[in-house]
């Protein structure tokens, strides 16, 4: 019987190790995962200051009295005017010099140049 309690008692401090090992794992994770959120945090942040120093730049000189909701206004009115530029221009073709040249529309030129760049 006694030799039963020692094993018994044997038994209880492996699982006390091991939950505490449990324990200390779970830690490890936590911080894990914090590092990970707080490097995406610092990534974004970058992303973001790096992105607002190109718009800032495309403003001029008076950007700093420019306001966000002004910023949004005037890139939500300049996709607008591409959208519609581009409607446009995907509607007028050129003229054919020769008849077996394939009809073109000058949006479909304009892309064409661009990608060859």
């Amino acid at each position: 019987m006694p030799e039963e309690n020692e094993e018994v008692k044997k038994m209880e401090d492996r699982i006390a190790k091991l939950e505490a090992q449990q324990k200390q794992l779970k830690a490890k994770k936590r911080a894990l995962r914090n590092r990970i959120s707080q490097q995406n945090r610092k990534a974004r942040t970058k992303r973001l200051i790096e992105k607002g120093a190109i718009l800032e730049k495309f403003q001029g000189a008076g950007a700093d009295k420019i306001s966000a909701d002004d910023s949004l206004t005037a890139l939500v009115q300049l996709q607008n005017d591409f959208d519609s530029l581009k409607a446009f221009t995907s509607n007028v073709k050129y003229r054919k010099n020769n008849p077996d040249e394939p009809t073109r529309t000058v949006y479909d030129n304009w892309e064409e140049q661009k990608n060859q760049n």
